[in-house]
């Protein structure tokens, strides 16, 4: 949930986890790097600056900037372990609200682009033969039925049918690997 911040700028903040370690909160700002992260956003440490990298072109990583001392950078790195996917699911939604997520249908495959024309930009393709299996209804498959899903960070296919009969792709899984 968006909340206002006193301290930095005027730019809303999402607060992603909370009291790790205790009394820190970690999260990211309406106007960020194109690029997974978690920052420091209480106001009692956010003038510390740490910040912690989570992914690199793709691949999962766990990069603290230095300066985060052991203890604080440990209890972190757990907490994101645990909670990997749902932090995962609110940057995909937090991309396609800032347009960093994009898509092109080509036959049956769709490839998304991550950040398109930044500097970490990259590429991942979805064969939808994979999704469904009836070549018929495969073949009805046009952009237009095609959309990113900022409320539950999927892909959303059919999106000319009533909700229950659509097909949703979870994001998250498809864009970051090991």
């Amino acid at each position: 949930m968006a909340e206002s911040n006193p301290v930095c700028n005027t730019d809303a903040m999402l607060v992603i986890l909370r009291d790790v370690p205790t009394g820190y909160h970690w999260g990211w700002y309406s106007r960020e790097e194109p690029r997974m992260h978690l920052q420091v956003v209480d106001r009692q440490h956010q003038h510390l600056g740490y910040k912690v990298w989570l992914e690199e072109k793709g691949r999962r990583v766990f990069l603290p900037e230095p300066g985060i001392p052991a203890k604080v950078a440990k209890a972190l790195r757990e907490a994101c372990q645990r909670q990997r996917a749902r932090i995962e699911a609110d940057w995909v939604a937090f991309m396609i609200v800032n347009g960093w997520l994009s898509f092109r249908l080509r036959g049956s495959v769709i490839e998304l682009t991550a950040y398109p024309g930044q500097r970490s930009a990259f590429r991942r393709s979805l064969d939808l033969k994979n999704w469904i299996a009836d070549p018929t209804l495969l073949r009805k498959i046009s952009p237009e039925v095609v959309r990113l899903n900022d409320e539950f960070a999927w892909l959303e296919l059919f999106t000319d049918r009533p909700e229950s009969r659509r097909v949703t792709i979870p994001l998250a899984p498809l864009l970051w690997t090991d």
